[in-house]
């Protein structure tokens, strides 16, 4: 729509007018929304309806006019792949702003506003909602002997473990530190069990070297409540402390 109406208005004014430059408008709107291949096709499309125009209403030799053409195609170019690169560029600012760099599982502000989400939906429907709050065993101390380039590695291991041991639904994220927690919508208490003993086991297994890695895992479950997004984490926190008593490598549960 913005092609044609550009189109019209370049062919309804006079040549002086020079409005063919405001080809680069939906050039420029289908790079940015639709991709450098959308914007290529408007942009060969622009200059094949500039071409027309050009021929119609200027007197001159045509390869002036082509040159015109050329002209066009190397600007709208050079502002194409600008226009990309600032979208790539924003992409992944907003990816960096929800996303662990290290694990690629959720940020802990990101994790707290899925929750939030979550909670406001729980309020409406009262469906069942679990949180698993867990916290790597003896980590420091691995983290010290192997050094904390092994101790990434394990830290990324563990969230691939995670985020194959829950569901597609559910919701992973990193706390800080060797801190992780799920959020489990349409999950009850005895599911959740389940999948927090199976997530465990699943842990064990994915640093394939001694020390065995284990958690600590906390379980609040719920479904009606008024809590908000820090209490359901402050109690998830609490179950996953009342695991590391009992003497790691546990699994404790809570209610709200």
């Amino acid at each position: 729509m913005l092609t044609a109406l550009v189109h019209w208005a370049n062919s309804a004014t006079a040549p002086d007018a020079r409005l063919g430059l405001f080809y680069l408008v939906p050039v420029l709107v289908s790079t940015w929304f639709a991709g450098l291949g959308w914007g290529t096709a408007f942009m060969v499309t622009s200059m094949v309806l500039r071409l027309v125009i050009d021929l119609e209403h200027t007197e001159g030799p045509t390869l002036v006019i082509l040159a015109n053409q050329g002209s066009f195609a190397v600007v709208a170019g050079i502002m194409m792949v600008a226009f990309w690169h600032l979208q790539q560029t924003q992409r992944e600012l907003q990816d960096l702003a929800i996303h662990d760099p290290l694990t690629r599982v959720l940020n802990a502000r990101a994790f707290s506003d899925r929750l939030t989400q979550e909670l406001n939906r729980n309020r409406r429907y009262r469906h069942p909602v679990s949180l698993l709050y867990l916290d790597l065993d003896n980590f420091k101390a691995l983290n010290d002997s192997r050094g904390h380039q092994t101790g990434d590695t394990v830290l990324r291991l563990v969230a691939d473990a995670m985020r194959l041991a829950v569901r597609e639904t559910d919701i992973v994220g990193r706390m800080g530190g060797d801190e992780f927690a799920v959020l489990m919508p349409e999950t009850d208490g005895a599911l959740a069990d389940t999948v927090a003993r199976r997530l465990n086991e699943g842990i064990k297994t994915a640093f394939p070297a001694a020390p065995v890695v284990s958690a600590s895992i906390g379980i609040v479950s719920f479904d009606d409540t008024t809590a908000t997004a820090d209490d359901v984490l402050r109690r998830g926190d609490q179950a996953m402390y009342e695991a590391k008593r009992s003497g790691k490598d546990q699994v404790v549960h809570m209610t709200l």
